[in-house]
């Protein structure tokens, strides 16, 4: 089958790129959606990945590739039920009081089906279509073979498509296994079991594969639909609220995240907010986290060097990096903001025009961070349309602050309170006899001042032609002043009764004169 597939694939692949303009290279954001939806499900689902990573593709792109829909013609059932009762080991009769043989989703790797078990409890199937697997694998494959023919260039900047087709190989082949996406979905319950608005997932493992999970059916309001939230009498200001606020925990507080909190994943039910689609999550290790909250840190205090340190400490070096540089775009970037009140920053485009900035600078941002600043942009936009008075800074502000103090007082050692008085009651005692020493260095001709020069050997090359154009033009002053003085002595032999030396030294004075102005209107720099 794969060889068959791979062969008729290939040709339709570079088909439709030809067909849309793609024959020197991807340009065109529009041309590159179209090429995708055309190539069927396994491309529309390779697009959304690459419309998370906002750190390799420039805004215009990623803009486009969310409209992407996965939206895709179920499969026919009695294909589905063979592959589900081969993951039950069972025939749906024996273990479903009921199931619906409609799909409640249909997507590109899987379809979602609800159903009832002979308990009673209802339960959704999410079961991966077949070949899924195998296709979308073939596909990234293709690419793989193509990668050295294709070049992405955009605002004269270059991609290393290998590094993307790595990217969606290695975001693919997590999405697809769904034994990793059960897990993921009990590490979050036990995250957020004390919190008493998130909903409990309930997983049934017993009939958990890698390519088919069930769980529980959340039979709840979608966030974003308002009208039935007021009906229902909830506070839609205090659901925006616990939303973000939960987010905020789940990042900075578990280091462990929903990769995309859109409205259809995210349901109300029962005064609980639950999540739902498990398959891709960020994670923030212990380092990590640390640094990041860092970044917030230096991003409440208006601390510059702390944002630009913090950066310096996450980010992945493409190769060498002027901390001068940077340090000038992230105060450039600081003083965009500085003028407006702290309520009404865009927390998710500072983080992109930080991402941008690194990405200027030869900085790549680990692909956690880009779906923490991705998680945050897609919370920003249900947060407009649950309460459009409500800014996420009204709930960030706040929590940001209480964090930096908590972290603080966490990372606080009273053991060393002693030490550290002791260390700066010495300082301070030094202090004194420091300022005598730097005296007396002063006095003796020992004091020496370390200065650092940019561009250093350019720069003395500078003055270097500067001293020799005066010297020269000295040295033409003198000629043009001894010449005159020897022809008014008369001296020497005489050319029509004017003295020859002298002549001599006003021809030689003159065309010195005139090289020198030549080079110097050669140069630019009259």
């Amino acid at each position: 089958m794969e060889n068959n597939y791979t062969r008729l694939r290939f040709k339709e692949i570079i088909s439709v790129a030809i067909k849309h303009g793609l024959r020197n290279g991807v340009g065109n954001p529009s041309d590159l959606r179209l090429v995708l939806e055309e190539l069927g499900p396994t491309f529309v689902k390779i697009g959304q990945i690459l419309s998370t990573r906002s750190d390799i593709f420039p805004k215009e792109y990623i803009l486009e590739l969310e409209k992407l829909q996965n939206n895709v013609k179920p499969e026919d059932f009695n294909i589905m039920k063979k592959i589900i009762e081969e993951n039950l080991s069972g025939n749906i009769s024996d273990i479903f009081l009921d199931f619906q043989t409609t799909p409640l989703a249909s997507a590109s790797l899987a379809e979602v089906y609800l159903a009832k078990l002979k308990t009673g409890e209802q339960i959704v199937l999410k079961v991966q279509r077949p070949l899924a697997k195998e296709k979308i694998l073939a596909d990234i494959r293709i690419l793989r073979k193509l990668s050295p023919f294709i070049k992405f260039t955009t605002k004269n900047e270059f991609f290393n498509i290998d590094e993307v087709v790595e990217e969606i190989q290695a975001a693919t082949e997590k999405e697809l296994d769904f034994l990793n996406e059960k897990e993921n979905i009990k590490k979050f319950n036990l995250n957020n079991k004390d919190i008493k608005y998130i909903k409990d997932i309930k997983i049934y493992e017993k009939y958990c594969t890698s390519t088919m999970i069930v769980m529980e059916y959340i039979n709840g309001i979608k966030i974003d639909d308002t009208s039935r939230l007021v009906e229902d009498g909830y506070d839609t200001r205090e659901v925006a609220k616990k939303l973000t606020f939960n987010y905020f925990k789940q990042i900075f507080e578990d280091g462990f995240f929903h990769g995309d909190p859109h409205p259809g994943n995210i349901l109300v039910h029962n005064n609980k907010i639950g999540f739902i689609d498990f398959g891709l999550m960020g994670n923030l290790n212990l380092g990590l986290k640390k640094k990041f909250n860092l970044f917030l840190e230096g991003v409440a205090t208006n601390n510059v060097d702390l944002m630009t340190s913090s950066i310096l400490s996450i980010g992945i070096k493409k190769d060498d990096i002027d901390i001068n540089n940077l340090y000038q775009d992230i105060t450039l970037l600081y003083n965009t903001y500085i003028n407006e009140s702290m309520y009404e920053y865009d927390l998710a485009q500072i983080l992109e025009e930080v991402i941008i900035t690194c990405r200027k600078n030869k900085i790549s941002m680990p692909k956690d961070v880009i779906f923490l600043a991705k998680g945050i942009l897609t919370l920003q936009g249900v947060l407009a349309k649950i309460d459009k008075d409500l800014n996420i800074m009204d709930i960030a502000i706040p929590y940001f602050k209480s964090k930096i103090i908590e972290e603080k007082l966490k990372d606080f050692d009273i053991s060393l309170l002693g030490g550290k008085v002791l260390s700066v009651g010495t300082s301070f005692l030094d202090l004194p006899l420091k300022l005598l020493q730097l005296i007396d260095r002063g006095l003796e001709g020992r004091l020496k001042l370390n200065l650092q020069f940019k561009n250093i050997d350019e720069n003395f090359n500078e003055i270097n032609k500067m001293v020799n154009r005066v010297i020269f033009s000295v040295m033409v002053a003198g000629l043009l002043v001894s010449s005159s003085l020897v022809i008014n002595a008369n001296a020497g032999l005489k050319v029509y009764g004017i003295s020859a030396i002298g002549i001599v030294g006003y021809l030689g004075a003159g065309l010195a004169g005139f090289w020198l102005l030549i080079s110097i209107l050669k140069s630019g720099k009259l």
